[in-house]
Parts: structure tokens; sequence; C-alpha cells
């Protein structure tokens, strides 16, 4: 990297030891200035320009609300997380979210990922890769399909999903068949934890969206002394 350039990296992450230890290993790498946010993401035009162009470390909510702000302070987020949820990846990617890496990474994961989003790059674990890939490649699940997953997460019965659904429990039989197709599952109990372990049905439940951070008075950021 040339010597003139600087890598700066905002660190939003809500766990302080978490943040202290991001601190730590990236103020030891060469060409990077570290910063760490405080609790209310507020700051002011001087810090916004400070902060144009600079990556943020940051957990999964935090993530999300600085990259739903990204036309405030104009920069690329990685979220470092213990989730590998396919519903979380792909929200986080619809975010416009450049790096997703999982907790146990390495120093070299973590440094090489974000000199690679510096360049324009992104930075995804291989897990990430993998979940999206399955998202690519699985045929997606019918609104009814969908139902009578959820019933089927409940403990119900084909014949209980049937009076619940007023459908026939032929026809409950044939979408069961279906979803288990879809998701390569071999029984009803593997099909359910393959939906609960990627998600499947978590983006249909209405989450909140991440509340942006509003410009203030107060400081967003402080250079790390250690």
């Amino acid at each position: 990297m040339p010597e003139d350039v600087t890598v700066r990296v905002l660190i939003a992450h809500s766990d302080p030891l978490m943040s202290a230890g991001l601190a730590a290993i990236l103020t030891a790498q060469r060409d990077f200035k570290v910063m760490v946010c405080n609790a209310d993401f507020e700051f002011d035009s001087m810090e916004r320009r400070s902060l144009s162009q600079c990556l943020a470390v940051a957990d999964y909510d935090c993530g999300l609300r600085l990259a739903a702000s990204k036309g405030a302070w104009g920069g690329q987020v990685m979220i470092l997380t213990h989730s590998d949820s396919e519903a979380q990846i792909c929200r986080a990617l619809e975010q416009g979210v450049r790096g997703y890496l999982l907790f146990g990474c390495s120093t070299r994961e973590l440094v090489e990922g974000l000199l690679s989003m510096h360049v324009g790059g992104s930075a995804f674990a291989p897990v990430v890769t993998s979940r999206i890939a399955d998202r690519m490649n699985r045929e997606a699940l019918t609104a009814r399909e969908e139902e009578i997953l959820r019933q089927l997460m409940l403990g119900s019965s084909n014949k209980r999903i049937a009076l619940e659904l007023a459908l026939a429990v032929g026809t409950v039989k044939t979408h069961v068949k279906s979803i288990l197709q879809k998701l390569q599952a071999k029984s009803r109990t593997e099909a359910i934890a393959i939906a609960q372990r990627q998600g499947v049905l978590q983006e249909k439940l209405g989450c909140p969206q991440p509340r942006a951070p509003r410009l203030g008075s107060r400081r967003l950021w402080s250079p790390v002394i250690l």
C-alpha cells in the first residue's frame, strides 16, 4: 500500500470488550487509523467530513443502522457477528453491507477483508458465501407452503394443519412433500431444522427497520489511545 494512504476504520460494536479488542488489533496494523463511536451514533458536520470514505466494523444491529445512514457519512460497513442466518445475511446485503465476517475469524481475515473493502472490494466469510449460494440455488417456497411450514414448526400434524387452513389432508401431504424437496430435507424434523438454521421464514415476520443515526452535536467517535 502506498505510504500516503491511510485506512480509516470506525468501530461501532455494542460490546465494549469486543470494541477494545478490535481497536487494539487494528491500531497495531500499519496504515490503519482507528476510531471508536459512542452509543448515540450522533455527529456534527465536521466529524461527518472526517468520516467520509471511512470503513466501519460493527455488530449486526449497528451495522444495519450505519448502512442505512450511508448517505450521511459515505462509508462502507463490515458486520462482525455470531449469526450465520441466511435471512440476516441477505438482509444485510440488501442494505448495502460490503463485508460480513463471523466471530472466530482470524486477525488476517479481518485485516485483509478491510483492505479489500478499502479498494472497492468485499469481504465475506466462507459460510456467508455458502448461504448466499444456497439462497440462489433453492427454489422458493410458495405462500401456502410457508403457511404449512409454520404449522410444522408448531408441531402440528397433517390433520391439524388441514383443519387450521381449511384444506384436504391429501393436499397438505402434497405441500409437505414439496417443502421437503425444496429444502432438501429427508423428514419434517430435518426440514424444520434447516428452515430455522437458514432463517427461511424470518424475513416474513415484519422485522422493524433499522433506525438511522441522528445528526447532532454529540461526538460519534474519538481516536483510540492505547
